[in-house]
C-alpha cells in the first residue's frame, strides 16, 4: 500500500539495524546494537516505523512506534515499559516515563537530528540527553538504518 497524493497508503516490512549509545556520569557506555524485523508505513502525509523491543533490550512484550516529521520524532512505546518522548532539535520537552514503581518526569533536550527516512526506508540519527526530575542523567546518542526486507543494504 502506498500513501502518496491519490491517498492510497505505504505498508512495507522491514529490517531495522539500532545503534543506541546512553552515558552516564561514573559509569562505563551502556551500548545496544540490535538487528530486527519492523514495519515502516504512511498515514496522513508522516513517516512511522514500529517494532517489537527484545530481551537484548531488557523490554520485552513492548512495541516501539516512532513518527518521523521533517524535524521532530516521536517515539511511544506501548506495552510492558509504556513511555513518549519528543525529539526535536534545540528543544526540550518533558514527558513521563511509567515504571513499576510509578511515573518519573524525564525531560529530554535534542542538540542534532537527521532524518533522511520516506518509502525506500532511510536513517535517523539523534543526539539527547535526558534529565530526570530535573537533575541531567546521561547523554544518548541513538542511530536507526530502516532497509526494506529482501533489499541489500543502503
Amino acid at each position: 500500500m502506498i500513501d502518496m497524493a491519490d491517498g492510497t497508503s505505504l505498508k512495507k516490512d522491514v529490517i531495522i539495524t539500532i545503534a543506541s549509545r546512553q552515558d552516564f556520569e561514573g559509569c562505563e557506555p551502556d551500548r545496544i546494537d540490535l538487528i530486527t524485523a519492523g514495519r515502516l508505513y504512511r498515514r496522513g502525509g508522516k513517516y512511522f516505523v514500529s517494532y517489537e523491543e527484545s530481551e537484548l533490550t531488557g523490554m520485552e512484550g513492548t512495541r516501539t512506534t516512532l513518527k518521523l516529521e521533517d524535524q521532530q520524532v516521536t517515539m511511544t512505546r506501548t506495552g510492558t515499559h509504556p513511555a513518549q518522548m519528543l525529539f526535536a532539535r534545540d528543544k526540550r520537552h518533558v514527558g513521563l516515563y511509567q515504571t513499576e514503581l510509578g511515573s518519573l518526569a524525564i525531560s529530554t533536550h535534542t542538540s542534532h537530528l537527521v532524518n533522511t527516512i520516506d518509502e525506500n526506508g532511510g536513517s535517523l540519527a539523534i543526539d539527547y540527553t535526558v534529565e530526570i526530575d530535573s537533575n541531567l542523567a546521561g547523554t544518548h546518542r541513538f542511530e536507526m538504518a530502516v532497509t526494506p526486507s529482501g533489499a541489500q543494504n543502503m
